[in-house]
């Protein structure tokens, strides 16, 4: 699909890194369905990811919104496309027609389903501990589940949970799923085509449980591991000996060993120069008063701002101009930020904002947040051009 350019400020995606790292947790970690989770615009990649993923090995598509779960139908027909929320019980049908699977969290929800007259695919939420959607009574899961088989009309595709912890550091994770293995219990769960609790840490963490067939991969698909790693360093070798230490003394089982994937991010974010000035000493710089040019300063705009999605805490991090690094000084406007440069730097040259030679990390560090709020808040009209290797 085409995305059309009006300036020069742009996300990259290379697919043939994402399709590696979705072989990569294919191989690494052997399921029966391989669930890409794809909400927050596939988490700021855009859904041209989505034939990479599946020639990656991706067999099945989670999304939290019926907006997205349309963006992925419009790159794949046939393979399911799950909604881990509920909806609005106006849009039932729809989710008939497009082949969409539905979550079921609540039997209030579940009764909505029934009186739709839909023919539809569900999802059951399992509640293990966070309190947030999904099914806490035994009976009551074990009613729903009994209603769909003598109705004719609707499949269990799948049963699920979600972990609030990874259990690396506590033990709120096993409670979770002992919590989860008592619910479903009287359930026989081989005759369930999906059964997922696994996200991207959890699976890496921990063994897998042998009632599962399928598991989600979320930030790992898009090349983050979130999984402590230490060197040799001093440091390092003093970090893991106080987290094994405190695990002991509260008792956390301990987890399996990480396997090194070689995962890789894939996106970047390049605008560029739209004018460069000579700041005199004295003056000073955007909004708000907040650079003042001590000597003579070189100062490029450049084509991106808040309006875009870069987090108004940028300003001190930097950005990248023909392979030097910058710092972005003023306040950040809607459309527009500056950078301290010098006067190599020209009227249209690229800018990397986010990406690349300015690793994502460092920009999380630097504004204090989440690779996941990050890539996500990046606006959606940004065009995302897919490459391949």
């Amino acid at each position: 699909m085409t995305e059309f350019r009006y300036r020069n400020t742009y996300i990259e995606v290379n697919n043939s890194i994402l399709e590696a790292n979705a072989r990569n947790l294919c191989r690494a970690y052997p399921h029966q369905y391989y669930i890409a989770v794809v909400k927050g615009n596939a988490y700021g990649h855009g859904y041209g990811i989505i034939p990479a993923l599946k020639k990656g090995g991706i067999n099945a598509f989670a999304v939290s919104k019926l907006e997205e779960a349309f963006k992925v139908r419009e790159y794949e027909e046939k393979l399911p496309v799950i909604l881990l929320q509920p909806i609005h019980k106006g849009y039932y049908s729809t989710c008939e027609e497009k082949n969409i699977s539905v979550c079921v969290n609540d039997m209030d929800t579940f009764k909505e389903i029934v009186a739709s007259g839909c023919k539809l695919k569900l999802h059951i939420k399992v509640d293990c501990g966070m309190n947030r959607l999904g099914f806490k009574d035994p009976a009551e899961l074990k009613k729903v589940l009994e209603e769909i088989d003598k109705n004719r009309l609707l499949t269990i595709e799948g049963l699920f949970t979600h972990f609030h912890t990874t259990g690396i550091q506590d033990t709120e994770y096993e409670r979770n799923l002992e919590r989860f293995i008592d619910m479903t219990k009287d359930i026989d769960l081989t005759r369930i085509p999906m059964v997922h609790i696994d996200k991207s840490q959890t699976i890496a963490a921990h063994d897998k449980q042998s009632f599962t067939n399928a598991v989600r991969f979320g930030i790992v698909l898009y090349g983050f591991n979130l999984m402590p790693r230490y060197s040799d360093s001093f440091k390092d070798r003093l970090r893991r000996i106080k987290r094994e230490f405190e695990n002991s003394r509260h008792h956390v089982p301990p987890c399996k060993p990480y396997q090194e994937l070689n995962l890789k991010t894939a996106m970047v974010l390049y605008s560029e120069v739209i004018q460069v000035k000579r700041v005199n000493p004295g003056e000073y710089v955007g909004y708000g008063l907040l650079h003042k040019a001590e000597k003579e300063e070189y100062v490029a705009t450049i084509d991106v701002g808040y309006g875009d999605g870069i987090n108004r805490k940028r300003v001190g991090s930097f950005v990248a101009i023909n392979g030097k690094k910058y710092r972005i000084i003023g306040e950040i406007g809607m459309g527009m930020c500056e950078a301290l440069v010098d006067d190599t730097v020209k009227r249209h040259d690229r800018v990397t904002v986010f990406g690349g030679e300015i690793p994502i990390r460092s920009i999380t560090r630097h504004v204090m947040t989440t690779m996941y709020e990050l890539m996500t808040n990046l606006d959606s009209s940004i065009p995302r051009i897919y490459k391949e290797d």
